[in-house]
């Protein structure tokens, strides 16, 4: 009888020093509630209504479990803008989720700081969570957000670190950010994850990160990094990421790294087998998922209650009645001919600025606004980020290198991919004002062809003014720094792109946008071939 109770006494012992820990993931939610399209009203397996549903089901398996968010989870759909821009006494919707679903950290992401430092400032104190950034700093150097928390589950000590993308500049306005800087992921890394192993005795490490993978060649103060981290700084456990919307499950060094999708897509989930050995604890195994809701899959009963009041003032804003288009505004084929869509676009840009010229990219591969009445809805898709438009002044030879620049989102003509994936489509500005051609069977760099203004040829000395977004000014898609520019814009608008469009569409009882048809491509690209690439 004793002999059993020791066997069984040493049995359990066994099993005390192991344990199961399951992190459950999410990233760039963008503000997402309902499993539907905002703007279509189209059914989508997407939202916190479905990920959350996931998010109950995988915790009722394991209670040792850690929720975390990468960020971009404050700006992006038409509620996040209702609420911070004009019913801030109502709490922000995606924080209200995460606190009733128990998250315990959320990595600070680039459009998080999109509605200014009091609006984020204000929202933070909501949060039942803290926000995590321990590469941003203020102006004297001392972190300006939490760097790590400490989360205890199953015995096991976890240290959860969060870092942005040093890319914020970029892709916010400046007062968005006053006072602060970004610093490098990895260098930063470096200085804070031995202090967390060695002094603050953290049995593991989870890096939450708004930064996607990068490349292992990558340089300091690049914008995507995870590759870089795992493979120069020792001490992490795994690694989630975030801000390329992508859907990533990998590893490198033995580390495993996830991207759990855009808009509540898909959730990341990590289990973690762990073991205690002489009083402190290592992960022995990892096995890990990415899992996405489907039409099975039902809406959560309490992310609905919680977000009950700013839907429906969010719907009412937008069934708001705009105008009457004359035309079917359809984005489908903005990357290949001038179209209704881009002339709107381009056209309120001129007005906006009083520029000469004004450059665009398309809202999007699949956007179609039907002829007839319209609402605020419709349009507001064409322009759903905070970005404000500016003036600028260039001459001929930086014209004809910002539309070569944008040129290289072709291959080659005869290339069985139209579009080169390293350069996205809201890379690819069209230039309005103009007339020019795409040559696609010459090598990026030498594409533009026939490139006039009012009938006569561009000269490189010429000068010109050019309406562009803040985003494009700020350095997003490298357009000023392919072209050189580093003077001052000669205006900047108070309101967004966004809200300069709405008002133009408001103020215009009717609207038909008429092509110009000032540029083309070489070959003509027919529309059954581009079609055949976009399915």
């Amino acid at each position: 009888m004793r002999h059993w109770f020791w066997i069984l006494l040493i049995t359990l012992g066994l099993q005390a020093q192991d344990a199961r820990i399951q992190i459950l993931g999410t990233t760039d939610m963008h503000g997402h509630v309902m499993d539907e399209d905002t703007f279509s009203l189209q059914p989508a397996n997407q939202g916190w209504a479905k990920i959350t549903t996931l998010i109950r089901r995988q915790k009722a398996l394991n209670p040792n479990t850690i929720l975390v968010d990468c960020g971009d989870t404050l700006q992006g759909e038409p509620i996040n803008y209702v609420r911070s821009a004009l019913r801030r006494d109502l709490p922000e919707p995606s924080v209200a989720i995460m606190n009733a679903l128990g998250f315990s950290a959320m990595a600070m992401g680039n459009h998080d700081f999109d509605f200014g430092g009091e609006v984020l400032r204000e929202v933070e104190k909501q949060a039942a969570f803290p926000f995590l950034s321990a590469n941003t700093v203020d102006a004297k150097g001392h972190a300006a957000f939490t760097t790590h928390a400490f989360v205890t589950v199953a015995g096991v000590r976890v240290a959860l670190v969060g870092f942005t993308t040093p890319g914020v500049p970029s892709m916010t306005e400046p007062g968005n950010y006053a006072g602060l800087s970004f610093q490098d992921i990895v260098e930063s890394a470096k200085a804070l994850i031995p202090r967390l192993r060695e002094k603050e005795k953290a049995d593991l490490v989870i890096v939450l990160m708004h930064s996607g993978l990068g490349a292992l060649t990558g340089r300091v103060g690049d914008e995507n990094a995870a590759l870089r981290l795992a493979d120069q700084v020792p001490g992490i456990d795994a690694i989630f990421t975030g801000h390329t919307h992508q859907a990533i499950q990998t590893e490198y060094k033995g580390i495993p790294i996830f991207q759990a999708q855009c808009f509540g897509r898909a959730l990341a989930v990590l289990e973690l087998d762990v073991h205690q050995d002489k009083g402190r604890w290592r992960v022995i195994a990892s096995t890990g998922r990415l899992i996405k809701p489907d039409e099975s899959t039902a809406s959560d009963a309490e992310v609905l209650k919680l977000t009950t009041d700013l839907r429906a003032i969010t719907d009412q804003y937008l069934d708001t009645a705009a105008t009457n288009l004359l035309v079917d505004l359809d984005s489908r084929w903005s990357r290949m001919e001038d179209t209704p869509l881009m002339q709107l676009i381009h056209q309120m840009q001129r007005q906006a600025t009083g520029a000469q010229l004004s450059a665009a990219a398309s809202p999007g591969p699949k956007l179609f606004i039907p002829k007839g009445p319209t609402s605020v809805r419709q349009f507001y898709a064409l322009a759903p980020y905070e970005s404000q438009l500016a003036k600028i002044r260039i001459n001929g030879d930086q014209l004809r290198r910002y539309l070569e620049h944008g040129a290289r989102h072709y291959t080659r003509s005869w290339e069985p991919e139209l579009y080169n994936r390293d350069v996205p489509f809201y890379n690819y500005d069209m230039v309005d004002g103009v007339s020019y051609a795409l040559d696609l069977g010459k090598p990026a760099g030498s594409r533009i062809m026939n490139l006039s203004f009012q009938g006569q040829p561009v000269k490189p000395e010429q000068t010109f003014t050019l309406a562009l977004s803040t985003y494009r000014l700020r350095g997003g898609g490298g357009y000023m720094a392919a072209i050189g520019f580093t003077g001052a814009p000669e205006l900047i608008t108070k309101a967004s792109q966004r809200n300069l469009l709405l008002d133009w569409v408001l103020t215009h009882p009717s609207l038909n946008p008429a092509p110009t048809h000032t540029w083309r491509t070489i070959p003509y690209l027919d529309r059954e071939r581009v079609m055949s690439l976009a399915r």
